[in-house]
């Protein structure tokens, strides 16, 4: 096994378990002490700062590492002037999303990611997509379910895509699968997958005579504007032990989370191709003036093969 699949299988280890010992570090910004948990197999002192559960960061201890800036907030990462690009990408892009069940957020951490066209469409006009994304990020996509809690999509997606939402090309255990839906009635595309829960999110209170067959439960939203809707879902979310949320699409669905804020970080694919038309990843409302329109804040950009990926927050 090599050194890059040791990282990613320890990464696995400690979304599930934080343990005492000599650790890989991170910094909580809010109170700037570390907390660490335990890192397997993982020897190599280039790999990341190693430090002591409970000690204080002094920027003594700092000297022979440089700090690494990534899209999250919540950490700060150190590692070794000498760590390869492979180690980097690894720790930068997945490191911060394997902490967070240790992380007391008071809701789900929410992310989204979509693969689009460099002229900002999710798909053609017949709702074709594959494969927009190259088979680097693909491979990405499925690192970030494996990590994530639940996986969330609208139902046009369930209609156009007839995903299976499974992790199928790492290591890693498949998401609580979340279908976000107002009106749709027709769930016959979303592929069944065994010891696999899902979840139907319900905007309105329409019913769905075979929600036994498809669905292990239906969560009704309450509230009467669709941030009220969408953050009553989330909230059912957590009490189901939901920590984290992957939202993949369609347009419809993450421009939702986009206009109500519920975001805490967004990436976007950018594959090196236009189609003049189609559906877009993000529509929301028009504003009249470039400062009313959404700001975004820290962000970086990844080169993921032929192409590369816009991961931000929004101010």
């Amino acid at each position: 096994m090599n050194v890059d699949n040791i990282l990613w299988k320890s990464l696995l280890n400690l979304k599930e378990t934080a343990t005492n010992g000599n650790c890989l570090g991170w910094v909580n910004k809010k109170n700037r002490f570390n907390t660490c948990y335990t890192i397997d197999d993982i020897n190599d002192s280039y790999t990341a700062l190693l430090l002591k559960k409970g000690l204080k960061i002094n920027n003594n201890d700092l000297n022979n590492y440089k700090k690494i800036e990534t899209s999250f907030d919540y950490v700060d990462l150190y590692v070794a002037n000498t760590i390869s690009q492979s180690h980097l990408f690894i720790l930068k892009n997945y490191w911060p999303l394997s902490i967070l069940k240790h992380i007391n957020f008071k809701n789900p951490f929410i992310l989204t990611h979509a693969a689009v066209s460099l002229d900002g469409y999710l798909a053609t006009t017949n709702g074709n997509s594959r494969w927009i994304g190259n088979e680097e990020n693909l491979i990405h996509a499925h690192r970030l379910r494996a990590l994530f809690d639940a996986v969330l999509i609208g139902s046009n997606t369930v209609k156009n895509d007839c995903p299976s939402l499974n992790v199928r090309h790492v290591e890693g255990e498949n998401p609580i699968r979340l279908v976000l839906s107002k009106t749709s009635r027709n769930f016959s595309n979303l592929k069944k997958i065994s010891n696999t829960k899902t979840f139907l999110l319900r905007v309105s209170d329409i019913e769905f005579v075979d929600e036994d067959a498809i669905f292990d439960k239906i969560i009704y939203a309450k509230g009467y504007t669709k941030k009220e809707k969408l953050m009553s879902l989330i909230d059912s979310c957590k009490k189901e032990n939901i920590t984290s949320i992957l939202v993949e699409g369609g347009g419809a669905t993450l421009s939702s989370f986009i206009e109500t804020d519920l975001i805490n970080s967004m990436q976007l694919h950018i594959a090196p191709v236009l189609f003049g038309n189609g559906i877009k990843a993000i529509q929301l409302p028009s504003v009249n003036l470039v400062d009313e329109g959404i700001k975004l804040k820290q962000m970086e950009l990844t080169p993921i093969g032929d192409s590369f990926m816009i991961t931000t927050t929004l101010l």
